[in-house]
């Protein structure tokens, strides 16, 4: 039994002597391979060499896939049918569905006694669609070569099952569509027998085809858990140092953490257990990789200090810097540090409680105290000018060094506005449009800040979507993508529920917060109780004005004389200036946000009058 690659040529089969002495799985099976079914379907030169997926097993150590006895028990039963044998592997990306068809591959090649005789001597051939169309420029060579293998593979001789990976690209495009359109007949009769595989996103395209579809039992590959990748892992662990020819640390609890960052960092796009193993791999090889540029280096002390490494000393940061750096480019988790946070959020006036508490939750967060499956979340209410925006960029820069996607929900104020984040319906104009989308950054980088600016204006359904996002962590577009959430930062910031401040007289700067009765006017409940954390910034005194102004003025001028040192502009306001300029310009209603206006106007009329 094999799983053997029709991309490649039928290399030399002779029966000498080795045949003998080699139990290799391929002799006396290739041969019933037709030459000119392999040089005819794949367009491929003579001196091209055959070799089967099973070939790659065998010159390991077979490992038995764990943990998929039941689905493989599934798999064969469609296979044996008499009716439609055809089976289609459905389940997340990683979950080791292709891993499932090598099994069955070697279990049937082995004649183990979970396989029913039905299935004694067939042999899996493993084609990439895409080779199928390769070199079809004329009408009808596609059709040609498609019927040359329902052929092959509807004659009872040759006992063979095709297995299709990727098998939604039948329906991508319509060049593949023929392909199913020609495979139709044969599926219906039962007369060949096929494994296709696709992820749970991908399966909707087959669903568009209901007649084809109907032709395949589903056969769900769901993710394994937690322990069950720990022992895939220590399994494959055991692997990586005959592998990288240098020894490295493994124990239970260095496997339990790759299986955990790996589910913390990675993207949700990888699943268990390819994160994990996926994770332990690159690991070690950075370390390889490492030792190698010491060893390499024109600094003899660092060759030196290379050649006196014998094995890779795995540690935690190690693992997590190299899961950062497969979920982001970086490799470096940045510490977190109060004080550093503190002078970058110093120029914020008169809301220190506030920036206590956020300095507070985002320390927390960084020490990762609870798995990161939906994202941090807050809602910032209280009067314009305030400072939430500035301290929404000041997070951003601190936590990601980058801007924050910031989105104005007023924009989205129409229930179609939804489509501007997940895409058009099926059907309708720009469903299969590669416009760029909000958040397709989150798909190279899912450690983000996004500020939903006035989030009270958008449409009742954008907030839903929102409210779904804050518990689940991912988000589902009309193409079926999921967009992953759960390591980002999302602050929403409001105007609603704000103290009435249109007569300032008497107003005293108490403590306070919104209420959530106030806030339900502008949001539904389940909304509201969506964020981790509400919190009101407080209205801007005239006390606070000034000092903000005066640390404008400061600022603007020391940007200004670095430019033109002779500039005729005093480095303080003076008292009465201030005083004068307050008065002209300050309304609690608007909070701080006059201020830049102001302070340049006044600057640009002194330079003007010098």
């Amino acid at each position: 039994m094999a799983v053997i690659d029709l991309t490649d040529e039928v290399g030399n089969t002779d029966s000498g002597s080795n045949a003998d002495n080699n139990k290799s799985i391929h002799i006396g099976i290739i041969a019933n391979v037709p030459q000119e079914l392999m040089n005819g379907i794949m367009n491929q030169p003579e001196s091209s060499s055959s070799q089967s997926i099973l070939d790659n097993l065998n010159q390991k150590e077979h490992t038995p896939t764990l943990y998929r006895d039941a689905i493989i028990d599934q798999l064969m039963t469609v296979l044996i049918g008499e009716s439609h044998p055809n089976a289609l592997l459905v389940g997340p990306a990683g979950t080791g569905k292709t891993k499932i068809v090598e099994e069955l591959a070697h279990r049937i090649e082995v004649k183990d006694a979970s396989v029913p005789k039905l299935l004694y001597d067939y042999t899996i051939y493993s084609l990439q669609i895409s080779d199928i169309v390769a070199g079809s420029s004329m009408v009808g060579e596609l059709e040609e070569k498609v019927k040359e293998l329902i052929d092959f593979l509807s004659d009872k001789c040759n006992k063979a099952i095709l297995f299709l990976d990727e098998f939604h690209m039948l329906f991508k495009e319509n060049i593949y569509e023929k392909i199913a359109q020609i495979l139709k007949p044969a599926l219906s009769r039962g007369a060949i027998r096929v494994i296709g595989a696709t992820t749970t996103q991908e399966v909707k395209n087959i669903d568009t085809d209901p007649a084809f579809r109907r032709r395949f039992t589903k056969v769900i590959v769901d993710e394994l858990s937690k322990d069950q990748t720990l022992e895939i892992v220590s399994a494959y662990a055991k692997k990586l140092a005959d592998h990288y020819k240098m020894p490295f640390n493994y124990d239970e609890k260095l496997g339990r953490n790759i299986v955990d960052i790996a589910d913390e960092y990675c993207s949700n796009n990888m699943h268990r257990p390819d994160n994990a193993v996926t994770l332990i791999d690159r690991t070690v090889a950075n370390a390889v990789v490492e030792k190698y540029k010491l060893l390499n280096s024109p600094d003899k002390n660092l060759q030196n200090m290379g050649r006196s490494i014998n094995g890779v000393n795995l540690s935690k940061r190690g693992i997590i810097r190299t899961a950062l750096k497969i979920a982001t480019g970086h490799n470096e988790p940045k510490d977190f540090s109060e004080e550093e946070l503190w002078s970058e959020l110093e120029y914020i006036k008169g809301q220190d409680d506030i920036l206590e508490q956020i300095i507070k939750i985002l320390k927390l967060r960084n020490m990762h105290v609870r798995p990161m499956n939906s994202p941090l979340t807050f809602l910032f209410t209280g009067s314009s000018g305030v400072g939430k925006t500035e301290v929404t960029k000041i997070i951003a820069k601190y936590c990601t060094d980058e801007k924050p996607i910031k989105l104005n929900m007023a924009e989205f104020y129409s229930e179609a506005s939804i489509n501007r984040l997940i895409g058009a319906p099926a059907g309708y104009v720009g469903y299969d449009s590669n416009a760029e989308m909000p958040f397709d950054i989150l798909d190279t980088n899912p450690y983000q800040v996004i500020e939903l600016n006035e989030f009270d204006q958008a449409h009742k359904s954008v907030q839903d979507l929102f409210m779904n996002v804050f518990e689940e962590g991912y988000l589902k577009n009309n193409n079926g993508k999921i967009i992953d959430f759960s390591k980002a930062i999302i602050i929403a910031t409001t105007n609603a529920g704000r103290m009435d401040v249109s007569n300032p007289i008497g107003l005293n700067r108490k403590k306070r917060s919104v209420s959530v009765s106030e806030l339900s006017e502008h949001f539904k409940l389940a909304l509201i109780n969506r964020f981790n954390h509400k919190l009101t910034f407080h209205e801007i005194t005239r006390e606070i004005y000034e000092d903000i102004m005066k640390d404008t003025y400061r600022k603007e001028v020391r940007m200004i004389k670095r430019l033109k040192p002779s500039a005729a502009l005093d480095d303080e306001l003076s008292d009465t200036v201030l005083k004068e300029l307050c008065n002209e310009s300050f309304d609690v209603r608007f909070g701080a946000r006059p201020i830049k206006t102001t302070i340049c106007n006044y600057i640009d009329n002194r330079l003007m009058e010098g």
